[in-house]
């Protein structure tokens, strides 16, 4: 059935509505969209002075009275709403609204963290393409510091922000690989030295790269075989650079030249297999692929995270070591941030937080043109029973307005809240 306008004396516990007469801000309700839940709910609309509503019975238990069926008992006219009722939802509001600003805060605060340690990291590593050993030695300082900013309070709620900034891209994949494989790392327990060979395997997986020329890098389509062969060879190239700096740790190089194996034999440069590959290794190789899922050229062809996820999980689960595959999806949450939802109310969302307990129910905050960006909404699904993610949705399907709207940075990169 079609969506009908209908009159507020006949709603009923089970209906399904929009407000269409009151913007977002002049009712207390957290949603224009939602089902009826008792008398209550309904008297509380018409003391607002709507007349009149939306109905969609698609999503309704029931069908909206008779407009001739007299109302049973009380009038909604007469039914008086407690005034603290409507103060305590208006509180909610308010306070949902508090709680993105703070979250907005922490990401413009690991926003200037990220752009300082993407110099410093662009500095490094010229220093080790040259083979300077004072820049392995900054290198290792700096993944101690990747530890202190992005891994000590940790909530285990991580925020992807979707859509790279190709100016930076080059710098921010390692650092995103990196802070992903030592999340990891540090919820496998590794020890603190096992941190820091994790960190820099993962920092310079990539810096083979430096030895092929820069056409082939930049090649969009499939590669020809010759072409193919020359780029497998970037991680036996990036290991031997770092084995000719004498204070670089070889188990750190060693991640870098295994990063590209894989469990069934179908990686490369040796085609190793399973324990054959090193434990840290496979965790880079997660990291890498997951990040590269998300993060393809064109930004409309990424994957959201939880579609990556699911992917990696479904299709490519035999090239990846189960155990930390499953680890890492523990880690990032079913729906990871950065995510875009639609709820079962209708709304669309991105995931800002993921709900260590209860994965299924991450925070969300929802797009509402009628809504500033800066006083969106988010809304924890674990307080909200009547509310559930229906599906992901990619990126390339929603409108720029949605996009530029949803997204509260424009690089992708990952960080781990504060405060936990």
């Amino acid at each position: 059935m079609p969506e009908i306008r209908i009159s507020v004396d006949q709603l009923r516990p089970g209906v399904f509505i929009r407000l269409q007469q009151t913007s977002w801000f002049e009712h207390p309700f957290l949603f224009s969209n939602f089902k009826i839940k008792d008398a209550d709910q309904i008297a509380l609309i018409q003391s607002l002075g709507i007349t009149h509503v939306i109905c969609i019975p698609e999503k309704s238990d029931v069908l909206p009275a008779a407009p001739s069926r007299p109302a049973q008992g009380k009038s909604v006219a007469e039914r008086p709403v407690p005034r603290e009722v409507i103060d305590r939802l208006w509180e909610v509001k308010k306070e949902r609204t508090r709680r993105l600003k703070q979250k907005k805060e922490r990401i413009a605060q690991c926003e200037k963290r990220f752009n300082t340690c993407i110099k410093t990291f662009n500095d490094i590593l010229k220093g080790v393409v040259a083979g300077q050993a004072e820049a392995a030695v900054a290198a290792t300082d700096f993944v101690s510091k990747l530890t202190d900013y992005f891994l000590d309070d940790r909530e285990s709620t991580l925020h992807l922000m979707n859509v790279v900034d190709r100016g930076e891209s080059a710098y921010s994949h390692p650092m995103n690989v990196a802070v992903l494989s030592m999340i990891v790392g540090k919820e496998a327990r590794l020890s603190a030295e096992e941190m820091i060979v994790l960190g820099l395997g993962a920092l310079f997986h990539d810096i083979g790269k430096e030895r092929l020329p820069k056409k082939l890098l930049k090649k969009r389509g499939e590669l020809t075989r010759p072409e193919q062969e020359l780029l497998e060879r970037h991680p036996a190239y990036g290991a031997a650079m770092l084995a000719d700096i004498d204070v670089f740790p070889p188990d750190a190089a060693e991640v870098v030249a295994q990063h590209h194996e894989r469990m069934d034999g179908s990686g490369y440069p040796k085609g190793l297999d399973g324990d054959g590959i090193d434990r840290l290794a496979r965790m880079v190789a997660i990291a890498d692929a997951y990040d590269n899922h998300c993060n393809r050229p064109d930004p409309l062809e990424s994957l959201t995270p939880y579609l990556a996820l699911s992917f990696m999980f479904g299709q490519q689960k035999h090239l990846f070591d189960v155990g930390m595959l499953a680890l890492f999806i523990r880690c990032l949450g079913v729906y990871p941030p950065g995510t875009v939802v639609e709820l079962s109310n209708g709304e669309v969302g991105m995931v800002m937080a993921v709900n260590p307990k209860n994965q299924l129910n991450p925070s969300v905050m929802l797009y509402d043109p009628d809504v500033p960006k800066r006083e969106a909404l988010i809304v924890d699904l674990a307080d909200e029973p009547d509310l559930r993610v229906e599906k992901s949705i990619r990126l390339a399907q929603l409108s720029p307005e949605t996009l530029e709207y949803l997204s509260p940075r424009t690089r992708i990169t990952y960080y781990v809240e504060p405060g936990s």
